[in-house]
């Protein structure tokens, strides 16, 4: 077949089959051999040794994709592919080129954290998404980094994680940077932690931040290195918006071009953008798990050099074999199937890729495997293929077809005009700049003890029973924090404060108050059942009246002591705001700050102001242990 003829095939291929070759008859009649297209969803296998044509291959069959109106992406780390697409495709899809190329300013952005998280989505579902990204994270850490441990893993997953539920549930937009920067920056570390409000990711990031000093942070600083201190990966990860929106490419069927040279921009940046692009890809095809499956339109994802971008560990096995559900369609190369790092996932890309087309298997370690795969066919002819020609299995409907021998299609030259014309209308918008972390406020573990811990869980949990929101914060060494932050229905933030051992310490409860006072929001003490007198009267008459330093209307009193130093801002929280909050085994009681007499119930006001049994010449109340309500 000459170029002429194979373009205006390639052009024209209609849309029940996907054209990969030629194949002469015996009785000299030359024919076009497809993969028919309701297969293409079942993936296809490219294999063979460099120069014999694998990567043509696939920019025809992307070729007829793009004719066909079809979204594709091409993660081919070879620019001529590239170039060949661009300036071969059709005008008429101009506006959906979407052509990222790292190499030139500017670079495009991508936001690998962030998740595709549509309306209607089950907790399940959004779970599913950030298991994805942080699956595929955790694998290309690993492939880029000599020695990685469990250790590093581990830490890296629950940072991973914390950020991704910021991203997904608190509407933030972390990049891959703010969890470097929780990494070098202990009080950015503290600051996640207080911000993550799931239970056992924070418990996690505390126990990262109070078991592993910096020493033994250094190793996973090393690593994340790596890829941080290439400006390039940096403009790349580090912006909180990404220039593309993935799920809307998919969904809109773009055509998503990676020019990712080794030569240009390096093996690290190549693999790395790849591996994001193909993660994000995956990301947003799952997404469209709250579609109708009439309405997920066939999406072609290309990869080639598959070795670099799918591990044991990476979500590639599991796009394999779930793909179809989301129209999926994948279509993979290596050379060799020993390139894969692990049987495992040797065996999902045989097993869940059910077209497979082989150049010149001799010499593969797999090349009985290999043969094995092809029915139908004369091995020997297998083993003796040379350039441009290969070996092409389909999928029948109840068994495997008779495998046939194509002559690959020859290559027509493109328009080199078209091509820069595409390049110069690549993506430029949201593209990368310093990235600002906006300081904010969540949840972490508290000082004071285990009591004092549960009691702080229990409020909690009894809080947010009845709908409202309680962040827990983190507090370090010298820290100066609430022990949480109330959301109040009234739009309002409170201070919350738990107070256990520090009843026997008035001041402490004193300095707490003062703080939310100082800060113009309400203070909420939580207290064990039976200890909410004696906090009230703390806080209304917040001076030692066993005392006789000094003297006032209800006698003598000394000021409270904290280490010595006494507390005597008693003026600035007399007009605080407060409340108390009980809290029993499995129920709270609220009280206000402005106290009634118990004994109302059985007497008038009047005569209670007159006499009462409960209240001394001071004015002190024995039953409130408070100055009396009517003095």
């Amino acid at each position: 077949m000459t170029p002429e003829e194979a373009r205006k095939l390639i052009e024209n291929s209609g849309t029940g089959t996907t054209y990969v070759g030629t194949h002469t008859s015996i009785l000299g009649v030359e024919e076009n051999i497809g993969i028919p297209d309701d297969k293409r969803l079942l993936h296809v296998l490219n294999t063979g040794p460099t120069g014999y044509g694998k990567t043509q291959m696939m920019v025809h069959a992307a070729l007829q994709d793009i004719y066909k109106g079809r979204g594709v992406c091409m993660a081919v780390p070879k620019g001529e592919a590239i170039r060949q697409v661009l300036g071969k495709l059709p005008r008429s899809r101009f506006d959906d080129v979407l052509y990222l190329d790292p190499s030139i300013d500017p670079v495009p952005s991508i936001n690998v954290l962030e998740p595709y998280i549509t309306e209607g989505m089950t907790e399940a579902q959004k779970e599913n998404q950030k298991e994805i990204i942080v699956s595929d994270l955790i694998d290309l850490f690993k492939r880029q980094s000599e020695n990685w441990g469990d250790r590093f893993g581990r830490i890296l997953e629950t940072l991973l994680r914390a950020h991704l539920d910021l991203n997904i549930y608190q509407n933030e937009t972390n990049s891959l940077m703010d969890v470097f920067r929780c990494v070098i920056n202990p009080e950015q570390l503290v600051e996640l932690i207080d911000r993550t409000e799931n239970t056992v990711v924070r418990e996690q990031l505390v126990r990262v931040k109070e078991d592993l000093s910096s020493y033994h942070l250094e190793p996973l600083q090393r690593r994340l290195n790596d890829f941080i201190m290439n400006s390039t990966i940096r403009r790349i990860v580090s912006s909180e918006e990404s220039t593309v929106n993935f799920r809307d490419a998919v969904n809109q069927g773009k055509i998503i071009l990676l020019n990712i040279q080794k030569g240009e921009v390096g093996d690290t940046v190549s693999t790395l953008i790849a591996s994001i692009v193909v993660t994000k890809i995956w990301a947003a095809a799952q997404s469209r798990i709250t579609q109708k499956p009439g309405e997920r339109t066939p999406f072609y994802l290309y990869i080639d050099e598959l070795q670099n971008f799918a591990s044991e560990g990476s979500a590639v096995a599991k796009m394999l074999s779930e793909a179809r559900e989301y129209r999926l369609g994948c279509w993979l190369a290596t050379q060799y199937l020993s390139n894969l790092d692990s049987s495992t996932m040797r065996e999902a890309v045989i097993n869940n890729c059910r077209t497979k087309i082989a150049f010149n298997p001799l010499g593969s370690d797999n090349e009985r495997r290999l043969l094995n795969m092809f029915t139908g066919v004369n091995k020997r002819e297998v083993e003796n293929l040379g350039k441009y020609r290969a070996v092409l299995q389909t999928p029948g409907e109840q068994k495997q077809r008779s495998a046939i021998i194509v002559d690959t299609y020859p290559p027509w030259d493109g328009d080199p005009q078209q091509t820069q014309e595409l390049k110069k209308r690549r993506i430029v918008t949201g593209t990368t700049s310093p990235v600002k972390v906006e300081e904010s406020l969540g949840r972490g573990r508290n000082a004071g003890g285990e009591k004092h811990g549960e009691l702080l869980r229990k409020a909690r949990n009894l809080l947010e029973e009845r709908g409202i929101q309680v962040n827990l914060l983190y507090q370090g060494e010298g820290d100066s924090k609430p022990d949480a932050k109330v959301s109040l229905p009234n739009g309002s933030v409170a201070h919350l404060e738990a107070e256990t051992g520090t009843l026997t310490k008035p001041a402490k409860v004193l300095k707490n108050f003062k703080r939310a006072v100082e800060n113009d929001a309400e203070c909420i003490f939580v207290v064990e059942q039976g200890n909410a007198a004696k906090l009230r009267s703390i806080v209304e008459d917040p001076v030692n009246r066993n005392g006789d330093k000094y003297e006032d209307e209800f006698g003598s009193y000394s000021y409270y002591t904290d280490d010595g130093d006494e507390f005597t801002d008693t003026e600035l929280i007399l007009d605080g705001e407060y409340r108390v909050i009980e809290i029993s085994e499995n129920d709270l009681t609220v009280h206000n700050n402005i106290s009634e007499c118990p004994e109302l119930e059985h007497q008038s006001r009047e005569d209670l102001e007159q006499f009462c049994l409960y209240r001394e010449d001071d004015g002190f109340c024995t039953e409130l242990e408070q100055r009396c309500v009517f003095k």
